[in-house]
């Protein structure tokens, strides 16, 4: 077994990222949100899951600087750690006519939008040319957990159709890719403990749009459903999953298959 320190174990994916490593036996280290800890003290293999999330980034660019970059750069520069994986977003392809690793980025300084990918981008530049071995950068998308914490998109859709009805301001044929946390967290240590690569895409590799989500809540709560269609269509193309299945295996479920079977099992209100 290993030892692991979590950053941002008090977020969504750091927090069941935690819950699995003790499941499988590791010894874990999980700093709380302004804890300082010893600089003597051997971290072990980092996963730095600190960010802004939702829509907080269109007012909190300081607090997404200070988690994206500068907090990282604190880590890398002060603590002693066997490896150092960084999370980042795959939003950032958006709009790219490619969405593999090796992809050349491109960003408008004065779009809030893109601000929020350049801090990402920056982090990740940070880690991938800070010196430093065994660095590396996954780039996850829209996770999707169903729990009765959650408040992730379709989560909180679901509590919404509970009510009766349920309403969508995005374009009823727009689409994401979403993927259920539990196979982005199975797949974190493994990444961290054995990974050949520098950057990894973490999807499920597949779109899927408004109207299928919509679908699902309609059939397993028979609320009505209301698109309002106030945003224009966005269909990013689908994220490159090959790089992490060639190496792992990684074969991830059907968000929409997951969906019903929680919201069929009852564990979510």
């Amino acid at each position: 077994m290993a030892k692991f320190t979590v950053f941002g174990s008090e977020g969504f994916i750091g927090r069941k990222l935690c819950e699995h490593l003790v499941t499988l036996g590791h010894e874990l280290l999980a700093p709380k949100k302004g804890e300082n800890l010893n600089t003597d003290l051997k971290l072990g293999h980092v996963v730095y899951c600190v960010g802004v999330t939702g829509s907080d980034f269109l007012t909190q660019q300081f607090n997404v600087a200070k988690a994206h970059v500068s907090l990282a750069a604190e880590v890398l520069e002060k603590y002693k750690f066997d490896s150092f994986l960084y999370i980042s977003s795959a939003r950032m392809y958006e709009g790219l006519d490619s969405t593999h690793e090796e992809v050349l980025f491109k960003a408008n300084t004065e779009s809030i939008s893109d601000f929020y990918n350049l801090s990402k981008l920056f982090g990740e530049s940070l880690v991938l040319n800070c010196g430093l071995p065994h660095v590396r950068v996954v780039r996850v998308s829209y996770a999707v957990n169903l729990d009765q914490e959650s408040t992730n998109f379709i989560a909180e859709k679901y509590r919404e159709a509970l009510t009766g009805a349920v309403s969508f301001l995005a374009n009823r044929n727009s689409t994401k890719d979403y993927v259920v946390l539990d196979d982005v967290i199975k797949i974190l240590p493994k990444i961290a403990l054995e990974g050949k690569s520098r950057v990894y895409n973490i999807a499920s590799g597949k779109n899927i749009s408004i109207n299928e989500i919509a679908k699902t809540l309609e059939d397993a709560t028979r609320c009505k459903v209301a698109f309002l269609d106030v945003e224009p269509v966005r269909s990013p193309r689908a994220i490159d999953i090959s790089r992490i299945q060639n190496e792992f295996g990684y074969m991830p479920q059907s968000v929409l298959d997951y969906a019903k079977t929680v919201i069929a099992s009852g564990n979510i209100q």
